[in-house]
């Protein structure tokens, strides 16, 4: 599958999708984000079903994990467990990349699915 890019015109945040759902037969989805204004904190949310992982490739990236804040710089990686609260932003002024894996792919990829196109 050729790569596929999808870009935010509101935040001016890009997704490159690595691994689709359809790829890796509903086992995986693997995207990199990358962010290139500072946002708000999100509310937080919950994959019920889905572990998701994500490292830092560069800037940093805050997240919320089961209430608690954590500040990753380039390098970090962090997993969360299906079923826990959590929210996940850019507060970095020079811009982020992150690496996201969502196990399984689920409807991760749906939710970038309107922004998606090929390359």
């Amino acid at each position: 599958m050729a790569t596929q890019v999808s870009d935010r015109p509101a935040t001016q945040d890009r997704v490159i999708v690595l691994k689709s759902a359809e790829e890796t037969a509903g086992e995986l989805f693997r995207c990199e984000y990358i962010a290139r204004v500072v946002s708000p904190a999100p509310r937080d949310h919950i994959h019920t079903h889905q572990e998701e992982r994500l490292e830092v490739v560069e800037g940093t990236v805050r997240c919320r994990v089961a209430g608690r804040e954590y500040v990753l710089e380039r390098g970090s990686v962090m997993v969360i467990p299906p079923g826990t609260p959590h929210a996940v932003w850019n507060d970095d002024h020079r811009g982020s990349r992150s690496i996201s894996e969502y196990r399984p792919a689920m409807n991760a990829q749906a939710m970038f699915r309107g922004y998606i196109v090929d390359r």
